[in-house]
């Protein structure tokens, strides 16, 4: 198989696995209190896949949204202003209706329940500023939820990316300013760079200019402008990153640092993508048809419809586990039911409304 088309179904066979790995990142109930915390085993797995596995998801998709948009490998005003519009489409659109959708849901129920849930402010403070505050930054409305994205909260990510893209321009000329200066063997020294930087983690993380999106989106912009397929260059390092991922989680639960988690991202995403290209390569992986695939997109927009009343109901105290078998057991079952639930949704919406579904996919088929 050709590299270009095995790096094709690597792209393809991530998409899926990787948003439903999201949804344990935002099913973390370790943080609950509690009884969970009693159960030291039950909330030591659900810290590990929530808060150490699962954040690995977003670099991943940063690095390949950034490969894909210069997959030319080289950059003109005129593509710019192409690849704007096609990404006005494939982002933006699908940005400003879940949020709107999210919106009008969240106060249908503060109608009935006196307070705006997501937003944590009472109905009465409803109000059209601040509407306009929750599908940017829920973080600037007053006295409101001091999460930093917006009301359709996984959309926080599609936030950065369309800043990201708006400033393509400067990250272009910035890798390739890199790749000219860092001698013979540039990946190592970009590679060095962005842990560091990202490690160190020095720079602001303001909403819309998150390093961890321009970082990791220069990262798989590399690859595009040398003309690389990153799925060769790191093939190697699957053991080896493996061992690396695993020593730095033992590290960080012994030493709680900032420098320790960032590194523990950056080296999963070399990790995942070399194993996952070589279970495909190999033929154990495999994409058999595209509906999961073409369905992620879905399932990442909708999950908070379904997973944010069962941790609602779950953080009120009316179901706790009475071991660590049985938290294990409420920590997946929601991931599972959120995404039969997502997946039933998305074929409904395809084949009884297909336009609308169309403009909610940003265009994805």
């Amino acid at each position: 198989m050709r590299p270009t088309d095995l790096q094709s179904k690597v792209i393809a066979f991530l998409r899926f696995p990787l948003v439903v790995l999201a949804l344990f990142m935002h099913c973390n109930f370790s943080i609950l209190g509690g009884e969970w915390d009693s159960l030291s085993f039950a909330s030591g797995f659900i810290h590990v896949v929530s808060q150490r596995i699962a954040p690995m998801v977003c670099p991943i998709f940063f690095f390949i949204s950034g490969y894909l948009f210069f997959k030319t490998g080289f950059f003109t005003a005129d593509l710019y202003v192409k690849k704007l519009t096609r990404r006005f489409l494939s982002l933006f659109v699908p940005f400003l209706l879940w949020n709107l959708l999210y919106l009008v849901l969240v106060i249908i129920i503060g109608l009935f329940s006196s307070r705006v849930p997501i937003l944590g402010i009472p109905i009465e403070e409803m109000s059209f500023i601040n509407g306009l505050k929750a599908m940017w930054n829920m973080a600037l409305i007053p006295g409101g939820n001091a999460l930093a994205a917006p009301v359709a909260v996984p959309f926080w990510f599609v936030r950065d990316l369309m800043v990201t893209v708006i400033l393509s321009p400067l990250i272009y000329w910035l890798v390739t300013l890199f790749i000219r200066i860092s001698g013979k063997k540039p990946l190592v020294r970009y590679l060095l760079f962005t842990a560091i930087v990202f490690g160190i983690g020095f720079l602001p993380a303001l909403p819309g200019l998150n390093p961890e999106s321009w970082l990791f989106f220069g990262f798989g912009a590399y690859f595009a402008i040398k003309k690389k397929e990153f799925i060769v260059a790191m093939l190697p390092y699957a053991v080896p990153m493996l061992i690396t991922l695993a020593v730095l989680i033992l590290l960080e639960h012994w030493i709680p640092c900032e420098f320790i988690y960032h590194l523990e991202q950056v080296v999963a995403v070399i990790f995942c993508i070399s194993f996952t290209t070589t279970m495909v390569r190999s033929g154990k992986w495999y994409v058999s048809d595209m509906t999961l695939s073409n369905a992620s997109f879905f399932l990442f927009a909708c999950q908070y419809m379904f997973l944010g009343p069962i941790v609602m109901l779950l953080g009120s105290g009316v179901l706790m586990p009475h071991n660590n078998f049985v938290a294990i057991v409420i920590y997946i079952v929601p991931v599972i039911l959120t995404t039969i639930l997502g997946l039933i949704l998305y074929w409904l919406m395809r084949t009884r409304l297909p336009f609308i579904t169309y403009l909610f996919m940003g265009g994805r088929r």
